[in-house]
């Protein structure tokens, strides 16, 4: 249909004419995005994520953004990798503050990731916040006292063993010796037993 077969269009007819098409192109936009899942084996639950919600919205609501090429596997794992760590890096650095002040408490626990590869989660805990330090694959490795204290250690001089007031841990054997290897190299920090882990074993 040529543009000035469209004006004639009488404005109702016009505004359904548009209508169906925009709710062509939802479906085509639809089946493109819900192919992208299923033939990257993504999760369903990302589209709950609210990063992903703004994306489509900002992309399909009105931003004609002229001669747009979708994201390349390179700036997505270099570039905007390393300015999204500085990012996060710059809205963790109120609570990093607050350490030095208030002191810490750093939190170890194990667990198995969906690829079953055995990880320890490290974590710092203030009264301003928690924040997750890293995950450690222990795949290749042995979790015995020796090994577990050498993490928590290097885990304790990332943060500032000054700032350090306590660690806790399960109550395995294991983690007990652990507890007891750091509060000798360390005497102005205790280990502390979980309170969860107790009840449980209760």
């Amino acid at each position: 249909m040529s543009n000035q077969e469209t004006t004639n269009v009488d404005p109702k007819k016009r505004k359904t004419l548009e209508g169906s098409f925009n709710m062509q192109a939802r479906e085509t936009l639809y089946y493109e995005i819900a192919r992208m899942f299923y033939s990257s084996g993504l999760p369903f639950h990302l589209v709950r994520n609210p990063h992903y919600r703004k994306t489509f919205s900002f992309a399909a609501n009105n931003n004609c953004i002229s001669g747009y090429q979708p994201l390349g596997y390179n700036k997505l794992r270099t570039t905007l990798l390393v300015n999204e760590v500085r990012h996060v890096e710059n809205l963790l650095q109120p609570i990093k503050n607050t350490w030095k002040e208030k002191g810490v408490s750093i939190v170890s626990d194990g667990q198995s990731d969906p690829q079953k590869r055995p990880l320890i989660n490290f974590m710092v805990v203030t009264k301003s916040g928690p924040m997750f330090l890293k995950a450690l694959d222990c795949s290749d490795e042995v979790k015995d006292r020796d090994f577990i204290a050498e993490q928590m250690r290097d885990v304790i001089m990332e943060v500032g063993h000054s700032n350090v007031v306590q660690i806790v841990t399960d109550n395995a054997l294991v983690c007990k010796a652990v507890g007891l290897i750091i509060e000798a190299k360390f005497p102005s920090i205790y280990w502390t037993p979980c309170v969860v882990h107790t009840l449980n074993l209760a």
